[in-house]
């Protein structure tokens, strides 16, 4: 399955090779910004100029200037936007491929889903990106890189996923080792702030303080100095806290078990670089974590700031949104106006806080346009892919949908609001 991939990938570098500027577009994530960053340091070590732009889809489709245009982290699901295209196209994607891309110049695309792998869970975008620059040249050390979209996404350490990281451990750009996977700080500024486990300790600082006495952890401890035992107690801790909590039990695969280490990038824990570089696309600073992932110094005080700014505005948003979740017959929903972090909030509260039904976050902006940010977990994908329903019920109401079976979204109007989620309410009954 995996040479099917490559033999796409070869095709895409054939493309490549025939031009000496690139105009690459790629979604605004972490793993978006990292498939971006893994093309565009591919492209420079060949001697091929680009221009990245960052963008949250292509609804409104793309002024495309240049006779290659690559998009990274999305297209799969825009057929009629890359068939639009007069130039050379090249889609390395990993979201469910949708219609039938007629392409009017050279064409590939590099997609999982094509090649009998599952893109949900056991590739990312940054991870085809890979595939497409291993076949470029020695980009053995991208494979860091990679990690950043994988952790991002939430996706599995297996296939492609598993096959990349054990290429950048032989090769000694990764690490690993038995621990939580979470991010660094203090102790208690890393539970406090943690988004993944979400631990609800945000406002509690007696709560926190009590927790820690509790399991006999000091507070203003490196966590990634913790030895393995403190990690054990610790673990064991959040383990219990989260089954309180309601949360979906698969989340524990998501930060328990092996945690990985950067050998050459700017921030070394896997997981905190992958968190700050989503920051700065959250926060439209891409540029910022962009030039991380290029490992230029002079932009990562600015993006750990971002960070930090972003992970206080989440928990409050967290706060002030929990009470306002509406209940459908068969989906959860949350109707916010102009409000932040749409999809964050909707993987804390689906994995969290209402892990019995799909959830439904909708953003109401001061334009009339709705973002829709939709999740749920893979024992529930098994009966209900979300893609599928938030294309049907976004087509329905004259939006556009798509995405993964845990993970989707769509782009609908304010006026379409009730009727989108009555008909999403009963696509997820069906």
């Amino acid at each position: 399955m995996f040479e099917l991939l490559k033999v796409e990938a070869r095709k895409a570098v054939k493309i490549i090779d025939k031009h000496n500027f690139a105009r690459i577009f790629t979604h605004y994530d972490a793993d978006g910004i990292s498939s971006g960053a893994i093309i565009a340091t591919a492209l420079i070590r060949k001697g091929i100029d680009f221009h990245i732009s960052f963008l949250s889809g292509l609804n409104e489709g793309v002024e495309c200037d240049g006779d290659l245009i690559i998009f990274t982290d999305m297209g799969s699901g825009y057929p009629d936007v890359i068939s639009s295209i007069d130039a050379d196209v090249i889609v390395i994607d990993h979201h469910y491929p949708v219609g039938k891309i007629q392409p009017k110049r050279d064409f590939a695309h590099v997609n999982p889903h094509l090649a009998g792998l599952d893109g949900s869970f056991e590739l990312s975008a940054s991870g085809t990106s890979f595939v497409v620059a291993e076949e470029m040249g020695d980009n053995y050390d991208l494979t860091a890189i990679s990690l950043l979209g994988i952790i991002g996404d939430k996706q599995k350490i297996i296939g492609g996923n598993a096959e990349i990281i054990r290429k950048g451990i032989e090769k000694g750009f990764i690490t690993e080792k038995e621990g939580l996977r979470m991010i660094s700080g203090k102790v208690r500024d890393v539970l406090r702030l943690s988004l993944e486990p979400f631990l609800d300790f945000y406002s509690k600082e007696e709560e926190l303080e009590e927790f820690l006495n509790r399991i006999g952890i000091e507070d203003d401890k490196e966590f990634d100095e913790l030895s393995r035992e403190e990690e054990r107690r610790l673990a064991n801790g959040i383990a219990l806290r989260i089954l309180k909590m309601n949360a979906y039990p698969g989340v524990f695969e998501t930060f328990m078990g092996k945690k990985f280490y950067l050998r050459e990038e700017l921030i070394k824990n896997a997981v905190m670089m992958s968190e700050v570089v989503n920051a700065t696309g959250r926060k439209s600073a891409h540029s910022i974590g962009f030039a991380i992932c290029m490992r230029d110094e002079r932009y990562l005080e600015k993006g750990m700031d971002l960070w930090r700014d972003f992970m206080k505005e989440i928990h409050e948003e967290i706060e002030k949104r929990r009470n306002d979740v509406k209940e459908g017959e068969c989906i959860r929903y949350l109707i916010m106006e102009n409000g932040s972090f749409t999809s964050p909030i909707a993987s804390v509260f689906s994995r969290y806080l209402f892990s019995d039904k799909p959830f439904i976050a909708l953003n109401i902006k001061k334009d009339g346009q709705v973002k829709v940010s939709a999740r749920s977990n893979p024992i529930m994908a098994e009966r209900i892919n979300l893609a599928d329903i938030m294309k049907e019920a976004a087509e329905k109401v004259g939006g556009r949908g798509g995405g993964h079976s845990v993970a989707a979204g769509a782009n609908i109007t304010a006026d379409k609001v009730e009727e989108f989620i009555k008909e999403v309410d009963r696509l997820c009954c069906i």
